[in-house]
């Protein structure tokens, strides 16, 4: 682990060293990374108006003080941030977990290739310019197992001025960050960089955690308040970014990545005392004329994590796991504009996802191996945007995906299997004011190497692909220059929905497509910058849900959730920003130990508060800088997240400086 730091950090001085130019900064839309997005937002292209779009800026991340992806996410509507098994963050959007959704960093899938998910709580902030959610019918240009929706995680590039930004904060249990930032451009080149740097030894519980409680020390956790076992990590991470265009129709980008991790897992007697992933990716684009451009993308993404049992006794357990894992693939689109009535798209996509295991049973043991699997994914796709008249607007498109396993290690292989996916959206402007939208598409989801293959959870090489019928109604409309809202209603019917059947005393737990489900619900949202200083934001979303297998509610879906925004910025340089969070009515699986009968609970409702307060300084020899100070969970609530025990109040104080 020495080694590796010593390794990231010599880069680091590497790119510190290479930044030569200094100046202030501000993220613009000249810093987004266009190519980086499937479907651009900024051209307000129909396909985003025909569905739920929603963003989060940079200027977002800054003010709700993010230092990840999941942190991001979390005042989003429709968007609800768990914590899993490993301690790793991930999402639920309308219902749908993030398996069931694809996750993209400029376009480029990324996740474990075994459980087909990704910590968020592991991608820092300091490099993305805006994340993009899609929801509902997305545009089939995203390719394959979309059924959920999109996340694309936008990042950086240089700018016309070279810019700098540092970025240093501390909190509790010898917490601290570091991040800098550089970028900028040279003739028919451009560049972005960053490296950042993130340690604590844990985080802390509320004071109103009972000791004697649910998950207190007479519990299988032991848990005894105060600093919560097992929480710390060292993160680093590194990114960068080069572009070259040598003329006004072509551009070409390579953007690399790379997070280093090392750190605990709460709830368990666990360890990660290696967790890296790293990518590399080529986009280009070439516009041939005013009416036809072409966009080809390839990538590699490689991730390996080696798990440890700190507490190792005799069981049916490993005491190491390690994954060796890639993907590869690449895509291909193009776009025809033929005037004012129609927009084709088209698309070609190839993935391919690779996983290696090997585990230690028993300390002194070797290494032996535990599986080798592979699966192709391909997918072929239509898109058209016509425009009917001035009102009307539609979407018309269509997927086909393949799913082509390959390896199994010493199973059998299981078949092909190949879907069609249609979907048709409408959009009518009823004026300029008032908006109403519409859509309706199918959508599907293969199988994850764990479902088909896993011997200890019970994988299945039988199964068939979940699928849903997603539908949406909604409405946006300006109130005033000041003021806008939209309300949208959602309802999905999933087949198919792959899930764990059997007896855990008789192991015969397996996964089966036995079950099915209905999702649907109301998603609102209301923005107002009341005044020039003032900015007030408000989402709340109402979902219903229905496991018909079990005849109950799906696990962690929240009955009603609601978010408030609150910014203010003073004329002497403060801003206030606070975020304001209500979860009620959700269900858990309780299990006292492993081998305890689960019990289906419900979660105690919840209220959270988040303040920031940073105080721009003088600006002193060309350098803006500002000082922050961050606290989380203000209130000190003491709660649970699908059954897992969350921080009680963190706090951060730090300094912020722009060159």
């Amino acid at each position: 682990m020495f080694a590796s730091r010593l390794k990231i950090g010599g880069i680091a001085v590497l790119l510190f060293m290479s930044t030569t130019a200094w100046s202030a900064t501000s993220v613009n839309d000249e810093a987004v990374f266009t190519l980086g997005e499937v479907i651009v937002t900024a051209e307000q292209q129909s396909v985003n108006l025909a569905t739920t779009v929603t963003e989060v800026s940079t200027q977002d991340l800054r003010d709700r003080g993010a230092e990840n992806v999941a942190e991001a996410l979390q005042f989003m509507p429709g968007v609800d941030v768990q914590t899993g098994g490993k301690g790793q963050s991930y999402v639920s959007v309308r219902g749908f977990e993030q398996s069931d959704l694809k996750v993209l960093v400029d376009g480029v899938p990324v996740y474990e290739q075994y459980f087909r998910s990704l910590d968020l709580s592991q991608i820092p902030v300091d490099s993305i310019a805006k994340i993009t959610v899609t929801k509902g019918a997305s545009s089939v240009l995203y390719g394959a197992n979309t059924m959920g929706g999109v996340i694309n995680i936008i990042t950086k590039r240089g700018t016309a001025t070279p810019q700098t930004d540092i970025t240093t904060s501390f909190g509790d249990y010898g917490t601290q960050n570091y991040s800098i930032s550089h970028g900028g451009s040279t003739d028919k080149f451009n560049y972005w960089m960053n490296y950042s740097f993130r340690e604590s030894d844990g985080f802390r519980l509320s004071d109103d955690f009972d000791e004697h409680g649910k998950f207190g020390i007479d519990s299988s956790l032991g848990e005894d308040g105060g600093k919560r076992d097992d929480s710390g990590y060292i993160k680093q991470s590194v990114n960068a970014k080069l572009g070259y265009t040598p003329t006004d129709a072509t551009q070409v980008y390579l953007t690399m990545n790379y997070i280093n991790d090392e750190k605990g897992i709460p709830d368990s007697d666990w360890y990660f005392d290696n967790w890296q992933q790293w990518m590399v990716s080529l986009v280009g684009e070439h516009r041939f004329n005013e009416q036809l451009r072409i966009k080809a993308r390839t990538f590699y993404v490689d991730h390996e994590d080696t798990l440890k049992d700190t507490d190792y006794a005799s069981s049916d357990w490993f005491y190491k796991s390690a994954y060796d894992n890639y993907t590869v693939g690449g895509e291909v689109q193009a776009f025809w504009d033929l005037g004012s009535y129609s927009f084709v798209k088209m698309g070609a996509n190839f993935t391919r996802d690779n996983s290696k295991q090997q585990e230690v049973l028993a300390p002194g043991d070797s290494w032996q191996d535990a599986g080798d699997f592979e699966s192709d994914t391909y997918s072929l796709s239509l898109e058209d945007e016509i425009t009917v008249n001035d009102w009307l607007s539609l979407v018309l498109g269509t997927s086909w995906d393949y799913y082509d396993p390959r390896k199994a290690d010493d199973q059998p292989v299981p078949d092909s299997d190949a879907v069609f996916n249609p979907q048709l959206g409408m959009v009518f402007t009823l004026s300029d004011a008032t908006s109403i939208h519409a859509s309706v598409g199918k959508k599907t989801r293969f199988p994850h190497l764990k479902e088909l293959y896993s011997t200890m959870s019970g994988g299945n090489p039988d199964l068939k692909p979940q699928k849903t019928i997603a539908y949406e109604i909604g409405i946006t409309h300006e109130f005033t220059n000041r003021i806008n809202g939209s309300v949208a209603y959602f309802y999905n019917d999933v087949e198919d929905l792959i899930q764990k059947t059997g007896d855990k005393k008789l192991n015969t737990v397996h996964y089966s497509n036995v079950a099915e489900a209905r999702i649907h619900g109301v998603e609102a949202t209301l923005n107002a910058n009341l005044t020039e200083r003032f900015e007030a934001v408000f989402n709340y979303t109402y979902m219903r849900t229905e496991d018909k297998q079990n005849n109950r509610e799906l696990e962690g879906r929240p009955r009603h959730r609601a978010n408030l925004d609150l910014r203010y910025n003073f004329p002497f340089g403060l801003l206030v920003s606070t975020q304001a969070s209500y979860t009620q009515r959700q269900f858990y699986i309780y299990q006292e130990s492993r081998k305890s009968p689960e019990i289906w609970t419900k979660a105690p409702d919840y209220f959270l508060l988040n303040l920031r307060l940073e105080q721009q300084l003088p600006a002193f020899a060309g350098i803006d800088s500002s000082l922050f100070l961050q606290v989380d969970n203000l209130t000190d609530k003491d709660y649970i997240n699908v059954g897992n025990l969350m921080p009680g109040r963190n706090f951060l104080v730090g300094m912020h400086a722009k060159f």
